[in-house]
């Protein structure tokens, strides 16, 4: 790594990153992890000298930021510490940092006092739209003057900072997360393949896959109810839920009561995103919130169908049969006539991914760190933000009309009636009746506590 003297001969500008975590406890990963694995390097690699810093303790993915050449602080402080407020201004003088580039709520918040003590620039990076704690809220609704420029991954979030954080609209920039998509493209198809024998999901199946934490937001009810009526019409789906949280034990009694047993799998904490999105052959994202999921962009690069609620940077991303399927946040019935209909179609499917894969070219976090460096260049010179210019992707040979309404629609006229589910689970020796559905354990995975 280079050192902070290296980088004030050579003139560079000198940042500091803060956040307040890499990644929630137990080694989880999320989405902001995942943009900051990505950008950070890349930053690193431009005319910047980086300091990046975590206001709570270590996270196993530092370990990537060390390997990248960063090494990053992590001042291991409880939440509401006001002792990172001193953390920060110390690193600041020791590393005499020209502008601060903070994310996440108690980033943000301590960055802006840090900065205002040492007559340092912040810049605010909001990744979604969560409830803000209201110690913290009111805090930053006092206090957005202390930032020099905000950015907003979608035009949703832009808008969130606008009405609950008190932030005024000339000084926010929406600015789209950045992934390197050669990567993500070149993910083998043997990953998944291995992701699906390591988890017991049939090799055979038509697998609908949902990344994330499992709480209410992320909509995982609304998908286990669709399921029952996607089953009806494609008995091979199989429904692969990756990722953990506080919600998984609710979620898979739910699973047992809609009589989904052998029909769902529970990874657990999983490392590899790529290997799991490469076992699915659609994404499903019902979320009922949401900024821009890291998921929904890689899914893209990765030429996977996508069925989202049309909520968010979702929304803002994607076009309802051109690039995905919208469908309307905690709409089961929607969700399951979208879902049938993209497992259905393969025209559909190779439609949409190819526009999906044309969508996420502007989300090169090349582009993406040359705006963040245009940004930093403005602010250290004490000059205007150059205002940035949207990029449009044209979808010239995009499918017309709405594909789930002509599916459903044909679902309608044919009169089809749905089949029982196939009893999938382990029969009962003490059953006399061993053709009665048993509503046994839902389908888990040998490795549910293993974090690859």
């Amino acid at each position: 790594m280079r050192s902070a003297n290296e980088g004030m001969e050579r003139g560079k500008i000198r940042v500091l990153f803060l956040s307040d975590h890499l990644g929630h406890t137990g080694g989880i990963i999320h989405g902001a992890t995942r943009y900051f694995l990505t950008a950070l390097p890349e930053l690193a690699a431009h005319d910047i000298d980086l300091t990046v810093a975590f206001l709570r303790g270590d996270h196993p993915s530092s370990q990537m930021l060390k390997e990248a050449g960063i090494t990053p602080t992590f001042f291991d402080r409880a939440k509401q510490n006001p002792l990172t407020v001193l953390d920060v201004f110390r690193l600041i003088r020791r590393k005499r940092i020209q502008v601060i580039h903070a994310a996440g709520m108690k980033g943000i918040l301590t960055a802006r006092f840090a900065g205002r003590i040492a007559g340092v620039p912040v810049i605010a990076h909001l990744h979604d739209q969560m409830p803000v704690p209201s110690t913290c809220a009111k805090l930053l609704r006092k206090t957005p003057n202390l930032s020099m420029h905000t950015l907003a991954v979608s035009s949703d979030v832009a808008s969130f900072a606008q009405t609950e954080l008190n932030i005024d609209p000339q000084q926010i920039e929406v600015l789209p997360n950045g992934l390197d998509i050669d990567s993500i493209a070149q993910t083998p198809p043997e990953s998944g393949q291995n992701f699906r024998r390591k988890h017991g999901v049939p090799e055979d199946a038509k697998v609908i896959g949902i990344l994330g934490r499992l709480v209410p937001v992320k909509g995982h009810d609304t998908l286990l109810r669709a399921m029952p009526g996607v089953l009806a019409h494609e008995p091979s789906a199989r429904l692969l839920i990756v990722g953990d949280g506080p919600d998984r034990a609710a979620l898979e009694q739910r699973a047992h009561e809609l009589g989904l047993t052998g029909y769902v799998f529970f990874t657990g904490h999983v490392t590899d995103a790529y290997a799991a999105l490469s076992a699915t052959d659609v994404l499903a994202m019902p979320s009922t919130s949401e900024g821009l999921p890291y998921a929904l962009l890689e899914a893209l690069a990765m030429r996977k169908p996508i069925v989202a609620s049309a909520v968010g940077g979702m929304a803002e991303t994607l076009t309802h049969g051109v690039n995905g399927i919208l469908v309307r946040p905690d709409d089961a019935m929607g969700l399951t006539q979208a879902l049938a209909c993209v497992l259905a179609d393969s025209d559909l499917r190779n439609a949409i991914t190819q526009c999906g894969f044309e969508t996420v070219q502007r989300f090169g976090v090349e582009k993406h760190v040359e705006r963040l460096y245009t940004i930093y260049h403005a602010i250290t010179h004490r000059l205007p933000v150059p205002t940035s210019e949207p990029i449009v992707t044209d979808h010239a040979d995009a499918p017309s009309g709405d594909p789930v309404a002509a599916f459903a629609l044909a679902m309608r006229q044919a009169d089809t009636q749905p089949q029982p589910l196939a009893d999938l689970s382990e029969p009962d020796p003490a059953d006399d009746d061993s053709h009665t559905v048993e509503h046994a354990a839902v389908g888990q995975s040998p490795g549910m506590d293993d974090k690859a």
